[in-house]
C-alpha cells in the first residue's frame, strides 16, 4: 500500500475510534503530585539498575536487573533462587515478559533467552552458536511460537528451532528493536528507522510508513495501537472490524519506557527527564503524529525522584504504576483523600461552606481567605480585613471573623458589623476565635477579650455564667440552643436561657471539652478520647488503639449515617450499623477503618481552629481540615481496592535450615524451632494487610498476626501438620483460606511407638517388681503376725489341757467313784451314769476344740491327715466315738510342695471335717482323700461311699449343724474354691482348689 494512502486510512480510523472513546476517560484525573508516591533504594533492600519488569499470573512482581533477577512482594525483595543443578544464563537481564499461563521469559544483555515455568528454568537459546544477542522485547504466539527483538534481528522460534527473520520474509534489517503482537493477533515489529506489519498470508513484512528511533508500539485502553519514538509518538490504523479493547494482561506482562494506564493516562519517561504524564483529553485530540513531550504534569525534580532517568515502568493488577530507576523502585498509586493545595505559609486553616456549596478557606495565621473553585483550585480573596477564621451560619451563610468586623455571605450578598468596641485593658488585636448561630443570635469569641454575642443588631453583655467568658467550643444543636465546651471535664447548655452544667458527676473525664457534636447525639471530646451522653450521663466510646479517638475536633455524618471523624490520628470512618452497634454497647469497641497520611490525610486534626474541621458538603463530598492543609473525599467515588490479595507461604525453616514447603516435606527428628515465612502479593497498600494463619496439630483458633509476615513455633512434637494463612487487604478483601502442602516431623526414637511400648512393659515390670516386693513384704508381715497368733493359740490351747481339761477329767472321775457306790439299779444310780456320760461328751468336745487350737501337725500334709486318720480309726471309727469302721485312702499326684501356714492349716481342718463328716454322718465305709499338686493350683479332695447328701444340705447344711459352713468360711479366707457335690453311684466328693502362688510356700 503506498504510504500517502495508509497514512490517509489511519487518520480516518483513528477519527472514528475518537467519535467512540468512552466519557469517562474525560474525567478531571488526579494531579501527578497528589499521588501517593512510595521509594525504594538499596536502603531498603531494593536492586538498582530496574530496566525491565513484568508480574506473573501467580502476582509475583520480578525485575530484572544488571545484579541478577528479583522478586517482590511489596514489602521484602527476594534475589531468584534457582532449583538446584540450574541457573541463569547471565546476571544483566533486559527484557522480562510474564504470560496469562504463569511463564515468565527471560532475555539478557549478552543474549539468550530462558523460560521460568514453575519454579524450574528451561533455556531455548544459550551456549556457543547462540542465535540470540541482546534481547529488547518479545511475543510470545498462540501456538507457543515466539517473536524476539534483538541485536542480532528478528528471530522466530516454532517447532524446536530458531530462524532469523530476513529476506524471504521482506524484512530488510538486521536487527530488530521492537516486536509487539497486538489484541487481533497483528504481529508489528520495527528495526529503529521503519515499521513493519506481518502480512501472514503469505509471510511478509509490509512497512507501514512509519519511522521514529527506539520504537516502541502500544495499545490504549481502548485497544487503538500507537507508534511511540523517542521525540514523537502517532496512532497507527486499527484492525478492520469492530474496535477490541486491549487485553488487561498487556500493561503487567512487560515493562516499556512508557505505557497507556488503564484510565487513558499516557505515562512516559525521560521527557526530557523525570516521569511525566498525558492526560486523555490531551492524546485523544491529536489528528496524527505529535510531541511525546505534549504533556500535562511531570515529576522532574531532583527531590521528587530517586533518579530522574526512567528505565521502565508497568502497571500492576490493581492499577499501581511503577517506575524502575538507576537507584531502585518507585511506585505511584491513588489515594482515597484529595488536598486541596495552599500556600506553605497558609498554616492553621478554618472552613466553610454556602449552601449552594461556595467554600470559604481562612487562615488564623496569615490573616488571609480563599474561596475553593468547582476544580478545586483556591482563589485568594480581599475582604479588606485580617481575616482569622469561618464558619457556617445557621440559615446556609458563612460567618467571617475579622480584626474589624465580622460578615455573613451569602449568595453573592454580604452583611457585616462591627466588633464589641474595646475596653479597658482589652487586646487591640481582635482575634476572633470562635463563630457560632444559635436561633436569636450569633456568639462570637475573641481573644483575649472573652465571648460576646451578637442578638437583634446589638451586642449585648458577656453571659454572667461563670466559665463561659473563654469557651473552648460552642455547638448549636436543632432546636437552636446551645452547647459549650469547657475546662476541666465541664459542659454547659444554654437552652434559651435557662443553663444545665454538666460534669464529673455526670460521667465526664476527658479533660477539656475542645469539641461538641450535636448532628445526632451529643458527642464530646477532649484530650482523653470521645464519649456519649446516655440516660444523663457521658459513656465513653471505646476502640481498638486506645488513642484513636483523641483530640477529635469534627464529625461529618453522611445521609446513609456512616460517620468521618477528624481525629489526631486522620479520618476515622465508622460505618452505620458499626456504629448503632456501639451505641447500644458502649462496652462494644467502634469498628472503624482509619485514613492517614499514606492515604493522603495532610497531618492530624487540627484542634487550635476552635470551629468544626470536619464538614459534610454539597454534592457528597466530605472535607477534613487537617494541620497540613485541607482534604476532601467522594464517599461514592472512593478508590477501592478490590483485587483479592494473593496468599504464598513462601518458605519454612527449622533450626537453621530452609526447607521447601511441598507434599512430602519430612523435617529431622526432635526439630526444636520452626519459621514459617508467609506473604500476600498486593501491592497498593501491602503494609495495611493483616494477616492471621493457624497450624493445625498445634493452635485451636486463629492467630491474630495484623502485618507480621512470619509464624514462629517452637517444642513442636513428632507428628503430621498444616498451615494455613488468611491475608485481608486495606479495604476488607479476603484471599481466603490458603493452605499449604502438609509437612511432618519425624520422631525421635524415645518419641516412637516402640519406645513408648517398651516404656509401657518397663513401667508394668518396675510395678510388678513393687508389687511382688510389697506382697513378699506384706506375706512376711502376716505370717510374724499369724506365727505370734499360733503362739498365742498353744499356750492357750496347753492352758486348756493343762488345767481346766485335767480338772474336769479329775471331775469326772470323782464322780465316777461317787456313782460306783451308789447300787447299780438306783434310780440316782442311773442319773449319774448318764450325767456322767454327758460329761465324757464334753471332755471330748473340750478335747477337740483344744485340738482346734493347736498348730497344725508341720511337714508333710498327706502324713497329717493319715495320721489323723489313725486317732479316727483307735477311737472306734470316728473321732466323736462313732461305731462305723472305714478304710482311708490318701495319695498324693505331682510333686509334694510344702504349703504356706495358712493353706496347710485349713486345708487341714477342711479335710479332716470332710473325713468326720463322712464317719458321723454319711455311714462311710471308704474314705479316699487326694492331694494333687500342680503347677497352676493345688487340689483337694475327698470322696466316700456314704448314703450321700441332698442338694439342700449342700447348699445349706443341717440345722443347728455348723461344719459345711465353717469349711466354706475356711476356703473363703484362703481364696480357695470350694464345692460338694454328689458322686454317681452314690457318695460324696468334697473338693478344694486355691491357686499355686497362693497355696505354695516360696523356697
Amino acid at each position: 500500500m503506498p504510504t500517502r494512502l495508509f497514512l490517509r486510512v489511519a487518520l480516518l480510523s483513528v477519527l472514528a475510534l475518537l467519535a467512540n472513546f468512552p466519557a469517562r476517560a474525560l474525567d478531571p484525573a488526579v494531579p501527578i503530585t497528589e499521588y501517593h508516591h512510595d521509594i525504594w533504594t538499596s536502603r531498603d533492600g531494593a536492586p538498582r539498575e530496574v530496566d525491565t519488569m513484568a508480574q506473573t499470573a501467580d502476582g509475583w512482581l520480578w525485575l530484572g536487573t544488571v545484579t541478577g533477577l528479583h522478586r517482590f512482594d511489596g514489602v521484602h525483595f527476594e534475589p531468584f533462587k534457582p532449583a538446584p543443578g540450574e541457573n541463569l544464563l547471565g546476571k544483566r537481564i533486559t527484557s522480562l515478559t510474564a504470560q496469562p499461563n504463569g511463564d515468565l521469559w527471560i532475555g539478557y544483555t549478552f543474549g539468550g533467552l530462558s523460560r521460568l515455568r514453575n519454579g524450574r528454568l528451561q533455556h531455548f537459546a544459550s551456549g556457543p552458536g547462540n542465535p540470540i544477542g541482546a534481547t529488547y522485547n518479545l511475543a510470545v504466539e498462540s501456538d507457543d511460537s515466539i517473536w524476539v527483538a534483538s541485536t542480532s534481528g528478528l528471530m522466530h522460534y516454532s517447532g524446536g528451532r530458531w530462524e532469523k527473520i530476513g529476506a524471504d520474509w521482506d524484512y530488510p534489517a538486521g536487527r530488530a528493536e521492537c516486536v509487539h503482537l497486538d489484541q487481533h493477533g497483528r504481529l508489528w515489529a520495527a528495526d529503529g528507522k521503519a515499521l513493519y506489519l506481518l502480512d501472514r498470508g503469505v509471510r511478509k513484512f509490509r512497512p507501514t510508513g512509519h519511522a521514529t528511533s527506539s520504537p516502541l508500539v502500544l495499545e490504549s485502553p481502548d485497544g487503538r495501537p500507537w507508534l511511540i519514538g523517542k521525540d514523537s509518538m502517532a496512532p497507527l490504523p486499527p484492525a478492520p472490524g469492530q474496535p477490541m479493547p486491549r487485553s488487561p494482561w498487556t500493561n503487567r506482562a512487560a515493562a516499556h519506557s512508557s505505557l497507556f494506564d488503564r484510565h487513558g493516562n499516557f505515562w512516559t519517561g525521560n521527557c526530557p527527564t523525570g516521569l511525566c504524564r498525558m492526560l486523555p483529553a490531551t492524546w485523544q485530540t491529536q489528528g496524527g503524529a505529535f510531541p511525546r513531550r505534549s504533556v500535562d504534569d511531570k515529576l522532574d525534580q531532583p527531590w521528587q525522584m530517586s533518579s530522574l532517568n526512567v528505565h521502565s515502568m508497568l502497571e500492576d493488577r490493581e492499577g499501581n504504576i511503577w517506575v524502575g530507576t538507576p537507584a531502585g523502585l518507585e511506585r505511584l498509586r491513588p489515594n482515597k483523600l484529595r488536598t486541596t493545595i495552599f500556600p506553605p505559609e497558609a498554616g492553621r486553616l478554618s472552613l466553610a461552606q454556602e449552601a449552594d456549596g461556595t467554600t470559604w478557606v481562612a487562615s488564623s495565621e496569615t490573616g488571609l481567605l480563599w474561596q475553593v473553585d468547582a476544580a478545586g483550585r483556591v482563589v485568594k480573596q480581599d475582604p479588606g480585613q485580617t481575616v482569622y477564621v469561618v464558619a457556617r451560619g445557621r440559615d446556609g451563610s458563612v460567618l467571617i471573623g475579622g480584626s474589624q468586623r465580622i460578615e455573613r455571605r451569602k449568595a453573592g450578598l454580604a452583611e457585616s458589623w462591627p466588633l464589641p468596641p474595646l475596653r479597658d485593658g482589652e487586646n487591640p488585636r481582635n482575634f476572633v476565635l470562635l463563630l457560632a448561630d444559635d436561633s436569636s443570635g450569633t456568639w462570637v469569641g475573641i481573644g483575649g477579650r472573652g465571648l460576646y454575642r451578637r442578638q437583634n443588631g446589638d451586642w449585648i453583655p458577656q453571659p454572667g455564667q461563670k466559665g463561659l467568658r473563654a469557651p473552648l467550643f460552642i455547638a448549636v444543636d436543632g432546636k437552636g440552643s446551645s452547647w459549650f465546651g469547657l475546662r476541666n471535664n465541664k459542659l454547659m447548655h444554654d437552652e434559651h436561657g435557662k443553663v444545665t452544667e454538666y460534669g464529673p458527676a455526670q460521667g465526664i473525664d476527658l479533660g477539656n471539652v475542645t469539641f461538641v457534636d450535636v448532628q445526632r447525639e451529643l458527642l464530646i471530646a477532649g484530650d482523653n478520647g470521645m464519649a456519649v451522653l446516655r440516660g444523663g450521663r457521658f459513656v465513653r466510646l471505646a476502640a481498638a488503639e486506645p488513642d484513636l479517638l483523641s483530640n477529635v475536633s469534627g464529625i461529618a455524618v453522611t445521609l446513609d449515617g456512616d460517620r468521618w471523624i477528624n481525629s489526631s490520628k486522620g479520618v476515622v470512618h465508622v460505618r452505620a450499623e458499626d456504629w448503632q452497634r456501639s451505641m447500644a454497647d458502649q462496652q462494644t469497641p467502634l469498628r472503624y477503618e482509619l485514613w492517614d497520611s499514606s492515604d493522603g490525610y495532610p497531618g492530624a486534626a487540627d484542634i487550635i481552629v476552635r470551629v468544626p474541621t470536619a464538614m459534610a458538603g454539597i454534592g457528597g463530598k466530605l472535607w477534613f481540615v487537617g494541620t497540613g492543609g485541607i482534604a476532601w473525599v467522594d464517599p461514592a467515588r472512593v478508590h477501592r481496592n478490590t483485587s483479592v490479595p494473593a496468599v504464598r507461604v513462601t518458605g519454612m525453616q527449622s533450626d537453621g535450615v530452609q526447607h521447601a514447603l511441598q507434599a512430602g516435606t519430612r523435617l529431622a527428628p526432635g526439630t526444636a524451632k520452626l519459621q514459617i515465612d508467609y506473604t500476600a502479593l498486593t501491592y497498593t497498600m501491602p503494609e495495611r494487610v493483616r494477616f492471621r494463619y493457624r497450624l493445625d496439630g498445634v493452635d485451636k483458633d486463629w492467630q491474630e498476626a495484623v502485618a507480621r509476615r512470619t509464624a514462629y513455633y517452637t517444642n513442636l512434637g513428632p507428628g503430621t501438620y498444616r498451615f494455613s494463612v488468611e491475608a485481608i487487604n486495606e479495604d476488607g478483601v479476603s484471599s481466603g483460606v490458603h493452605s499449604a502442602e502438609p509437612f511432618e516431623i519425624a520422631p525421635r526414637f524415645t518419641q516412637t511407638a516402640w519406645f513408648a511400648g517398651l516404656c509401657v512393659l518397663l513401667a508394668a515390670a518396675l510395678a510388678y517388681a513393687a508389687y511382688r516386693m510389697r506382697l513378699r513384704q506384706l506375706t512376711r508381715q502376716f505370717r510374724e503376725r499369724l506365727h505370734e497368733r499360733l503362739v498365742e493359740r498353744e499356750r492357750i490351747a496347753r492352758a486348756l489341757h493343762d488345767t481346766f481339761l485335767q480338772s474336769l477329767h479329775g471331775l469326772i472321775l470323782h464322780f465316777q467313784a461317787v456313782a460306783n457306790r451308789l447300787p447299780s439299779d438306783s434310780e440316782t444310780r442311773l442319773l449319774m451314769d448318764k450325767t456322767l456320760n454327758q460329761a465324757d461328751q464334753v471332755l471330748v468336745e473340750g478335747r477337740d476344740q483344744v485340738m482346734g487350737l493347736r498348730v497344725t501337725p508341720s511337714g508333710s500334709l498327706a502324713q497329717a491327715l493319715r495320721d489323723a486318720g489313725a486317732v479316727m480309726a483307735a477311737s472306734g471309727g470316728c473321732l466323736d466315738g462313732g461305731d462305723g469302721s472305714f478304710a482311708l485312702s490318701v495319695r498324693v499326684s505331682g510333686k509334694e510342695r510344702q504349703l504356706t501356714p495358712v493353706v496347710h492349716d485349713e486345708v487341714y481342718a477342711i479335710a479332716r471335717e470332710a473325713m468326720a463328716n463322712a464317719c458321723r454322718h454319711a455311714g462311710a465305709s471308704v474314705l479316699d482323700v487326694e492331694l494333687a499338686y500342680g503347677a497352676r493350683e493345688f487340689r483337694l479332695s475327698v470322696r466316700d461311699n456314704g448314703k450321700g447328701m441332698d442338694h439342700d444340705t449342700r447348699q445349706h447344711g443341717r440345722p443347728g449343724h455348723w461344719g459345711l459352713t465353717g469349711m466354706r468360711e475356711r476356703a473363703q479366707q484362703i481364696g480357695a474354691r470350694f464345692s460338694i457335690a454328689s458322686q454317681a453311684g452314690g457318695g460324696v466328693e468334697v473338693a478344694l482348689t486355691i491357686k499355686a502362688p497362693q497355696a505354695y510356700a516360696s523356697s
